[in-house]
């Protein structure tokens, strides 16, 4: 059965679990109970600045947007496409619409018309179906 992206998969610091090559086999998004030891590590320091704000997402933190997020928004770019570049914009629009709301359109957006299928982050502009 094929698992469709969840709550669970708008992450803290404001990316969509579902369009990574993880999910979801080996995690279903940084806020299950399914996780990498890559996301469980969290080595840009979200899930425990989250903690210790006592925020589940960043936008609810009263730093937000905070140095943290500025440099994380900059990194991780790979066949052209920032990763995490939309990370604050999407943390704004997450709050605005709802997280849930979010999650769908998240997950309209980053799935192939073709196969139905999610594409991965790093495949979006060179997607081809099975």
């Amino acid at each position: 059965m094929k698992k469709i992206p969840n709550e669970e998969t708008a992450a803290i610091c404001g990316l969509f679990c579902g369009t990574c090559p993880c999910f979801p086999e080996e995690c279903h998004g940084c806020l299950s109970d399914k996780l990498t030891d890559f996301c469980k590590v969290c080595n840009n320091g979200f899930r425990d600045c989250a903690r210790g704000h006592n925020v589940v997402r960043c936008y609810d933190c009263a730093e937000f947007p905070c140095d943290r997020l500025n440099s994380f928004k900059d990194t991780h770019i790979e066949n052209g496409i920032g990763h995490h570049k939309n990370v604050i914009d999407d943390l704004n629009n997450m709050k605005k619409i709802g997280v849930s709301k979010w999650v769908k359109q998240q997950t309209t957006e980053n799935t192939c018309k073709n196969c139905d299928e999610l594409i991965y982050w790093m495949d979006k502009n060179s997607h081809k179906c099975k």
